[in-house]
């Protein structure tokens, strides 16, 4: 593998860890939520379901961006949806607004999504095609490194 494609497998196989370590971030909120918010069941079902939900809406719009944009402008879109997501958390706590935190957190993943569509097979791409499934594996090993 090339230098410069090197270093974009390894900045590419970091975003597998941060997805994978936020994605843990989700049932570490969800009792602080109910304590702050006296929350349901229920109600703190829906912190799960605002970030599966996000992968069901933006899956098709993500490939449309691959496929407008190419991988790499599909990971900074992404990555920008994260920022944004993770910002609105301030104001979200600022107001005491559970409904505000739900709608972070679908922005949240809405950038996962996007980031996830595009890294996949961006990290495919990044070599020989021949060893391209094993790059994803090993990439996608950090998803599961940052679970631990």
């Amino acid at each position: 593998m090339k230098p410069n494609k090197l270093f974009a497998f390894a900045l590419v196989t970091s975003l597998f860890f941060f997805w994978g370590f936020i994605h843990n971030l989700d049932p570490i909120l969800i009792p602080h939520l109910r304590n702050v918010f006296s929350l349901s069941h229920f109600q703190a079902s829906l912190v799960d379901s605002a970030v599966y939900v996000a992968y069901f809406v933006m899956a098709i719009p993500a490939g449309m961006i691959m496929k407008k944009y190419g991988y790499k402008y599909g990971i900074l879109i992404g990555l920008i949806f994260f920022a944004i997501g993770c910002f609105l958390f301030v104001p979200a706590a600022n107001t005491i607004s559970y409904v505000f935190f739900l709608g972070a957190l679908f922005i949240v993943a809405c950038g996962l999504t996007i980031l996830e569509t595009a890294a996949n097979p961006y990290v495919t791409v990044l070599g020989d095609p021949k060893t391209g499934a094993q790059r994803l594996n090993f990439a996608q090993s950090f998803n599961g490194l940052a679970a631990f």
